[in-house]
This record gives structure tokens, sequence and C-alpha cells, in this order.
């Protein structure tokens, strides 16, 4: 009796030293809008560095896990409609044709990077449609990580394709905002994180990518950074996608 007894206490001070994912992570409707947004962006910029970096096979298998994180995400969202489901087939299809073509920028047809561009509009401007509307001047947490990687993907397009076209007719949505918006969007964001170990480090890691990507220049047509220095399209998509990663564990909490 003694030593059931004891079982049991062990069981259960083990228990309490268990972190509870399960309650963090409860697949909200919102969670499902920021994990097609994210992956979405990130699908892209994994086809370009496949294509910028000599198709190699890291990048590959990247693009690879990037759609089926996507597609899951599509799947499993319970009021994904015509519309989103047309805007998801076109963007996979886009996704599909730049791994089809040479390695050499030549290789691509001239309509390819606004055939690109468009299909990620598109399919955003269809998750647009089902996220909640926020006060005015205040951004979610949740929407924070689709920020992050649709300013990296910006980057990448810019080294990689000269540019990737932007929303631009609609301002006042991230679909049309560059770095000089959504930089101190993202800053503001950043800046109300709450206190701890985990936001110091990931505002310590959005000081260094924050200075990359102000440099992008993507108002001009010269092809150079602000600074003149050489781009940096595989550090900015790992720190966005790891930042994303990061702040998207901070809004499940």
């Amino acid at each position: 009796m003694i030593r059931k007894s004891v079982l049991q206490y062990l069981f259960v001070c083990c228990i309490a030293l268990l972190p509870f994912p399960a309650l963090a992570n409860v697949p909200t409707e919102e969670l499902q809008l920021q994990s097609m947004q994210v992956n979405a962006c990130r699908a892209l910029a994994s086809l370009m560095l496949l294509r910028g970096e000599g198709f190699q096979d890291t990048h590959a298998k990247q693009l690879k896990a990037d759609l089926a994180a996507l597609d899951v995400a599509v799947k499993g969202y319970a009021k994904a409609d015509d519309g989103l489901k047309k805007a998801y087939q076109e963007l996979v299809t886009q996704l599909h044709n730049g791994t089809t073509y040479g390695p050499k920028e030549d290789d691509l047809p001239w309509s390819y990077s606004k055939d690109l561009s468009r299909s990620l509009r598109d399919f955003l401007g269809e998750i647009e449609r089902f996220v909640p509307p926020s006060k005015a001047g205040e951004l979610p947490l949740w929407e924070l990580p689709a920020r992050v990687e649709y300013i990296s993907v910006q980057y990448l397009g810019r080294v990689y394709l000269g540019g990737l076209e932007i929303a631009r007719e609609q301002p006042q949505a991230y679909l049309g905002q560059d770095e000089s918006t959504l930089i101190p969007v993202i800053d503001q964001g950043i800046g109300k994180l709450p206190p701890g170990a985990a936001s110091d480090k990931l505002r310590t890691r959005w000081g260094y990518l924050s200075a990359a990507l102000r440099d992008m220049n993507s108002k001009s047509n010269a092809l150079v950074s602000v600074s003149g220095r050489p781009w940096a399209p595989i550090i900015v998509e790992r720190h966005s996608r790891e930042m994303a990663s990061q702040l998207m564990q901070i809004s499940q909490q």
C-alpha cells in the first residue's frame, strides 16, 4: 500500500514538472491563419534560395517541408472556401514552375517574377479576409510572424529576382508595405513583448535582422543595398525563419 502511494506521488510530481504544450498549442483559428501566411512566405523564400544558390539539396528539402506544412495548414482550415483554395493552387503551381526552369536567370520566363509575386499576394489577400479586425494602431502579437516572413521574402526577391511586386494599391495592408513601413510596425510589436530571456534574445536577433532589412533599398531601381554592402540572403532568411518561429511560440503562450 505504501509502495503504491509512493508511486502515485512520484507520478503526480513528474506530471507537474512537465511543460504543457497541449495548453499552449490549442489549434485556434488565429493560429491556423498564422500558419498559412508564414508557410506561404517561407515556401517562396525557399524556392528563391533553391534557384539562387545552385539547386542545393538542402534548399530542395526545405522547400518540400515548407510546402507540406502549407498544405496541412490550408487543408486543416475549416473555413477555406473556393477563393482561398483556388489562390492556394495557383501559388503552388507557380512554386512548382520555379523548380522546373533552368538554373540561370535567363532560363526564367520574363513574366515569372510578376506571376510569382501575384500568386503570393492573392493567396495572402484571401487569408486576410478571415483575419479578425484589430484595434486601431494595435497589431496583435500573433500577426507579427507573417510580417517578419513577408519582409524577408521581399529581401530575397530583391536579391534573386530583382524585386517582388507588392500590393502598393493597398498601403494600409501589410501586403502593400515595404521595409519603410513594416520595420517600424515590427519594431513596435517587438517592444511590447513580455519581459524575459526569450524576449531579450528575440530583440537582439531583430536588431541584427532589421539592420539588414533597412539596407534593402527597395524604392531604388539600382540593385544595390543602401550601404553598398553585399547582400546576405541566406543569413536574412535563416534569422527571419528563426525569429518568426520564436514569435509563434510566444504568441501561443
